[in-house]
């Protein structure tokens, strides 16, 4: 039953993954670029997930009582995370390759392991820890084939550049299972309340964002300048995801997010073979391949009951018994010739 309530939530996710990349890529001018700020679109989407938050809040029957206690602040902890790992990115490409940045960001999916066992105290068998660094190694392989000769400034800013990544993907991880334990710490509580208290923080650290970022351009133009159709669909695609992710945290874990990302992330590069002319390529097959083995190896029950004994067969066992009860009168007796 839990299973059957995990996936919508996980499939939907799927979905929305899959579909944010190429609203991003159909967002773009002629030339590749974003008319409209990163920023504003990440601010707009904080909007759009508190108000579709509240409105299911009103519209569902809640038997606990809401009440806005110190703990709001704690949520104020994965909001802050996110918005300095958004940022982050940005001063991470400036000093590596997208391959390279891509390569190393499925360390995120380690760490999440790593961490599930350190915060949430989930025990993970020895099988499902060779899953998940499989699985890592399999949306890395999918990344292979844009490696190029990338123009690094120096070895120093690459370093640095490798050293801010594995930075943002343990905050990544560390963001994710923070959500969770607050998720879960408070199952009665409403997951309706609970992501506003922390799209509240979202909203509060983007606004931030935006006029540190783009602070002038704001002012000067507005926050909505550049903003087409598909810029929109981005804006509630991304709501969307982020409301489908919070599910996901709130009724199965950090492991069935990080999986749903690699299976979007596969999906979104085959469809990207029809939908933009993309070559296909052997490493995506093996990706997908080795994705799925994965998800298959992680999810096999392993029997714990201890195995028995190991012992030589040497015929059934028997009680020693008399000699002189052991041959019947009938066998002393001589047998008669005819």
């Amino acid at each position: 039953a839990g299973a059957m309530r995990q996936m919508p939530y996980i499939l939907a996710g799927v979905f929305l993954m899959t579909l944010q990349p190429i609203l991003v890529t159909l967002s773009q001018n002629a030339s590749g670029k974003l008319d409209y700020s990163p920023i504003s679109s990440t601010l707009l989407s904080e909007v759009f997930k508190i108000a579709i938050s509240f409105s299911m809040l009103v519209a569902s029957p809640s038997t606990t009582p809401i009440h806005v206690t110190s703990e709001v602040v704690q949520y104020s902890v994965p909001a802050f995370i996110y918005f300095v790992n958004n940022n982050l990115v940005f001063a991470i490409l400036s000093h590596v390759d997208a391959t390279t940045f891509q390569l190393l960001s499925q360390l995120k999916t380690v760490f999440t392991g790593l961490l599930f066992r350190i915060f949430l105290s989930r025990h993970l068998s020895i099988y499902q820890y060779i899953a998940i660094v499989q699985l890592a190694c399999g949306t890395a392989t999918s990344q292979i084939p844009k490696c190029t000769a990338g123009s690094h400034t120096s070895g120093s800013s690459s370093l640095w550049g490798v050293t801010l990544s594995i930075i943002s993907c343990l905050l990544s991880a560390f963001g994710g299972i923070y959500s969770e334990k607050l998720l879960k710490d408070k199952p009665k509580d409403s997951i309706h309340w609970q992501n506003i208290q922390l799209y509240t923080w979202g909203i509060l650290f983007n606004l931030l964002g935006v006029f540190m970022m783009d602070g002038s351009a704001v002012l000067r133009q507005g926050p909505l300048v550049g903003f087409n159709g598909w810029a929109w669909t981005v804006v509630i695609n991304n709501a969307l995801n982020g409301l489908a992710i919070s599910a996901i945290l709130k009724f199965a874990d950090n492991i069935a997010r990080v999986y749903a990302h690699a299976c979007a992330m596969l999906v979104t590069m085959v469809l990207s073979i029809y939908l933009f002319g993309q070559s296909p390529s052997p490493q995506l097959l093996i990706a997908i391949i080795t994705v799925a083995a994965s998800a298959v190896q992680y999810n096999v029950k392993v029997d714990p009951s201890p195995q028995p004994e190991h012992r030589v067969d040497i015929g059934p066992e028997y009680e020693p018994v008399p000699v002189s009860e052991s041959i019947s009168p009938t066998a002393r007796k001589p047998a008669e010739r005819g």
